[in-house]
């Protein structure tokens, strides 16, 4: 396999969610294909699981298929499309879900973020179609604007919130929730399955992120509630 194969490899975080019913199955292939070189046609190791709700049987089935080694080559997948998880399968997927198989991908499409426990939210990376932003691709100064924002008191927060306000092209304020998100996760990533205060704080980011992407929200009000909530 060739070094660039493997360098987009690592860009893909190992467990994703997308949240909406939009039909997300050529965004995930497309993703599939060009950064993993991951081709689902007649493919043993792709699963693909499509429920209203996925409960702990399905959890413990999905278990047994990761404990399986790939067929034909390094990477096994598995695509869910779902209305929500229950708890209890929530609770079951969380091991393999942290620490899955090198070459092991999970891409979870869920109607909301509603019902989404913390320390599941805590190991998988949300995912947008519309505002896709890998860590790798902020700024330097969209990362020192960020975490100017994030490290901020209230007053300041609302601060630049204003500052931001003042332009009437939304995309800066958008950009700056969905930059929060990696962030956050660079940062407390390794806290958060611990920690219930920023596990809340992450639900709350990945939360205004996705509210930010849908026609008529209002990125301002995102960022003000973000500001009294982070």
């Amino acid at each position: 396999m060739s070094t660039n194969n493997t360098n987009k490899k690592k860009e893909i975080h190992h467990a994703n969610v997308l949240i909406g019913k939009e039909n997300y199955h050529d965004f995930v292939f497309d993703i599939l294909l060009n950064d993993l070189d991951f081709d689902i046609k007649a493919n043993p190791d792709f699963l693909f699981v499509e429920k209203d709700f996925l409960g702990i049987d399905d959890a413990r089935d999905l278990e047994r298929w990761v404990a399986g080694k790939p067929l034909i080559g390094e990477i096994k997948v598995s695509f869910i499309v779902s209305k929500s998880i229950t708890y209890e399968a929530q609770n079951a997927l969380l091991k393999v879900l942290e620490e899955p198989p090198v070459g092991t991908y999970f891409f979870i499409n869920l109607d909301s973020l509603g019902g989404l426990l913390p320390t599941f939210l805590s190991r998988v990376r949300i995912l947008d179609a519309f505002l896709v932003s890998e860590s790798e691709n902020i700024g330097e100064s969209e990362e020192n604007n960020t975490l100017k924002f994030l490290n901020s008191k209230i007053k300041e927060k609302f601060a630049i919130t204003r500052s931001l306000a003042k332009n009437k092209d939304k995309t800066p304020m958008k950009e700056l929730i969905s930059n929060l998100e990696e962030i956050y996760y660079k940062s407390y990533n390794k806290d958060i399955a611990n920690d219930t205060e920023k596990a809340r704080a992450m639900k709350n980011i990945l939360t205004a992120k996705i509210f930010a992407s849908t026609k008529g929200s209002s990125p301002k009000m995102l960022l003000e509630w973000l500001s009294c909530v982070l």
